[in-house]
């Protein structure tokens, strides 16, 4: 008896393997009823896909010199140039797909945008946030589709995430400064408008973190004021003279600075984005000490987890969503000399 492989099914249906194989992978433009067709033989006749078989497939997918360049989209929430966008098409394109950046706002001028999409032969969408309330129509069909969001969001759909590990970032910075001998630190995390849900976790694990392991008596009122408000977050420093601010971006830093308050001397300071510019725009080139998310690692991780969703034909919304947790690292500078 011939053992049973996909080229038996393709005889037995009178079809081509390469329908076949599409049709086990629910890819391509195989219609429902082909599809299902295929896979009722593939049951009748005892077919088991081959581990071995696929993972040299995909070898040779992926180093083969002319690659299929499976359609992904990359729905873009960002409005200003985001460090992301390279680091998604790059590694996207070590896997065999082309990346087609498209901005979230252009997909009204179309009747079904999710047709539009589907009818190009698109088999993934990594969603680049954070994506406002009410932007997608509820006709969107999801289900033809493998999605993964990246980076930071409003509130979170209900899909695969990669983003950066928030708690751990918090607890990083906070021990740090600790070490370095610091007590009445001032959060100055600031917040964004309309608020993010990484500003909700940034906020809980500050107060958390200070409760834990600060005594009462260094307490000091936190800022999580708007970041646009720079005369509140003067008044709140010199109200409040902590010796050590942690601050959300390094922009904050300059703002004390231009204001007259010294760093290090006055208030040391230690940032949570560093974002690859640790030096503070002043004439004495200060080093700032603080945070630096691995973006190259989030995107290079996003793109992983759309490979592994279209591989294992996952579509749609998934039941249990996954969320995958990028550190960050710590990175020493001169506004925060040790003091213990």
């Amino acid at each position: 008896m011939e053992r049973p492989s996909q080229k038996l099914i393709a005889k037995t249906l009178g079809i081509s393997t390469a329908a076949v194989s599409l049709a086990l992978r629910d890819t391509g433009t195989i219609s429902k009823e082909l599809s299902e067709k295929v896979k009722e033989t593939a049951r009748a006749l005892g077919y088991r896909p081959n581990p071995m078989l696929s993972s040299l497939a995909s070898k040779r997918f992926r180093e083969s010199d002319t690659p299929l360049s499976i359609p992904l989209v990359l729905l873009d929430f960002v409005e200003k140039d985001s460090s992301y966008r390279r680091e998604l098409k790059t590694r996207a394109e070590e896997l065999g797909y082309t990346l087609s950046p498209i901005e979230a706002k252009s997909l009204e001028k179309y009747a079904n945008p999710s047709l539009t999409l589907y009818n190009r032969g698109v088999q993934g969408i990594i969603l680049l946030g954070p994506i406002p309330q009410g932007s997608f129509r509820e006709d969107f069909n999801w289900d033809d589709f493998s999605v993964v969001q990246c980076g930071r969001f409003l509130e979170p759909l209900p899909f695969d995430t990669v983003r950066p590990n928030i708690f751990q970032a918090m607890k990083l910075i906070f021990t740090k400064v600790l070490e370095r001998g610091y007590r009445r630190i001032g959060f100055a995390l600031g917040r964004h408008d309309p608020l993010l849900e990484d500003d909700e976790s940034r906020i809980s694990a500050a107060l958390g973190l200070r409760e834990v392991y600060c005594e009462a008596k260094d307490h000091i009122p936190p800022y999580f004021g708007s970041f646009t408000d720079t005369n509140a977050l003067v008044k709140w420093a010199k109200d409040n003279k902590p010796d050590c601010i942690i601050g959300f971006h390094i922009g904050q830093c300059a703002t004390l600075v231009e204001a007259g308050i010294k760093v290090p001397e006055d208030t040391a300071f230690a940032c949570l984005h560093l974002n690859g510019a640790p030096y503070l725009g002043d004439a004495r080139n200060l080093r700032i000490a603080g945070m630096e998310q691995q973006l190259q690692e989030i995107a290079y991780q996003s793109v992983n987890l759309m490979d592994q969703s279209i591989r294992h034909h996952v579509r749609g919304k998934p039941a249990l969503p996954r969320q995958v947790l990028v550190p960050s690292y710590w990175v020493d500078g001169d506004s925060l000399p040790d003091r213990s």
